[in-house]
């Protein structure tokens, strides 16, 4: 069944000009992927065959090719909100700054992964891939106001996945809000999709001691004893259980 609640709940950044769309994109942040596209206008994703000549015995000389996959260019435009007091980037553009960080960044950290799907239909193609990232400055785009053409090349292969719209209810993390480094008796706060009906919540395999909802969207879990390290967090629902993200805890 077809899961609508991350086009749903896409809505653009208060000040931002920008529309949400029918297709969704996605960044890895912390190992887990966010929505992006909430603030972006004219994604467009383009790809080119990549083709390798194949046998071509009894095609009298006519030249034979196969298609083996796509490079990938994708672009968008995106507006900078900021904050009307400090002025600085609003705090729901987070990941603005960190893809302009990484476009100002050379070799392996000139790099992200980033998937895109339609949004209502879980039988169109999905992608994921690793991007190199490079950003224009486009001043003049929103009404003097600041902002971006964001271009993204694909480096290596682009994979077809499973539509992420396809999980029938399940809870679905998409990012961790609280930084790393928590310790037992610390709550993190969760932001993703099915989350107002958590019926079990696991940390590194151990039930997480409380279970605060939020709203739909969100849950704050109490961190049980447990050693410091890398531990996977699960949401359980009456739909079944989450993926696993990983949170960088204390002790």
């Amino acid at each position: 069944m077809t899961d609508t609640t991350i086009i749903d709940s896409m809505v653009p950044t208060d000040g931002t000009l920008a529309n949400a769309y029918e297709r969704v994109l996605r960044m890895k942040r912390g190992g887990v992927f966010e929505t992006i596209l909430g603030d972006a206008n004219n994604f467009d994703p383009v790809p080119t065959a990549i083709t390798q000549a194949r046998e071509n015995y009894g095609q009298k000389g006519r030249p034979a090719i196969e298609k083996i996959g796509d490079s990938w260019v994708l672009s968008f435009n995106v507006e900078l909100v900021r904050n009307p007091v400090t002025k600085a980037v609003a705090a729901a553009q987070a990941w603005l700054i960190d893809l302009v960080n990484i476009a100002n960044s050379t070799g392996a950290s000139n790099k992200a992964d980033f998937q895109w799907f339609d949004a209502y239909d879980e039988n169109l193609p999905a992608h994921e891939g690793t991007f190199n990232v490079a950003i224009a400055d486009q001043f003049n785009a929103y009404n003097e106001k600041a902002g971006y053409k964001v271009t993204l090349t694909s480096d290596g292969v682009v994979d077809d996945i499973t539509s992420p719209i396809a999980n029938d209810g399940k809870p679905l993390i998409e990012s961790i809000l609280t930084p790393n480094g928590k310790g037992a008796g610390s709550s993190i706060v969760i932001r993703g999709y099915h989350l107002g009906a958590i019926t079990a919540a696991t940390i590194g395999g151990v039930a997480a001691t409380e279970i605060i909802p939020v709203d739909k969207y969100t849950v704050a879990l109490e961190l049980p004893t447990g050693s410091a390290g890398v531990v996977p967090v699960v949401l359980t629902n009456a739909a079944g259980a989450s993926t696993a993200v990983n949170y960088t805890r204390a002790v």
